[in-house]
């Protein structure tokens, strides 16, 4: 199938929404996951395990429409807590299809860390260099200006997680072995940066 995948969000999307539109995306891009989201008809409602948030997705003509809540008539599935959209076990082929979806592969650490940078070059309080060291591969990256980047360290895998806005917040990477090479605010402006990701992204 040629041209990109429809998914589509509503209006005024809550924060859970624009993530899960966000992850479908990135499963739109390897061909077997876009080839699934393509063939699947039906209807999903997904339920938070932290929070009052909940979502339905709506497949139909070759693509998926997230809104909020869970429809009329639909038994919404739990997600499980502290997961990246991991679904409660469910007897739904459909629901099985979907947390296929939602588990797309991490893309490789450099990928992550150029999308990152592109996604919040010129924001504001972001910085105008960064420097991303991973640990694993004794390797790095740099972008924009060299004077005042900041510098991020890691683990491949743990630099790949949190670059493409899996997680929570930035922080969630700390506890992978990522680690902010300067202050606070630093720290903070990272933080901003992962949520333009994993709800923009």
């Amino acid at each position: 199938m040629s041209g990109a995948v429809r998914i589509e969000v509503e209006a005024d999307p809550t924060p859970l929404v624009l993530s899960l539109a966000r992850v479908l995306r990135e499963s739109a891009a390897v061909p077997e996951l876009r080839d699934l989201l393509t063939g699947l008809t039906g209807t999903v409602a997904l339920r938070s395990g932290l929070d009052a948030q909940a979502a339905t997705l709506v497949f139909a003509d070759c693509g998926v429409d997230v809104h909020h809540g869970v429809d009329a008539g639909v038994e919404a599935i739990p997600l499980v807590p502290f997961t990246e959209y991991a679904l409660a076990e469910t007897p739904d082929p459909l629901a099985e299809a979907v947390a296929t979806l939602l588990d797309p592969p991490l893309p490789e650490w450099r990928d992550a860390a150029s999308s990152f940078w592109a996604a919040n070059q010129g924001s504001e309080g972001f910085p105008e260099g960064l420097r991303v060291v991973c640990s694993t591969e004794e390797q790095e990256v740099r972008f924009g200006e060299g004077s005042g980047a900041y510098e991020v360290h890691g683990p491949a895998e743990a630099l790949s997680t949190v670059f493409s806005g899996r997680g929570d917040s930035f922080v969630f990477g700390l506890a992978l072995g990522v680690t902010v090479v300067g202050s606070v605010a630093q720290l903070s402006a990272m933080c901003g940066a992962h949520w333009k990701v994993r709800f923009g992204g």
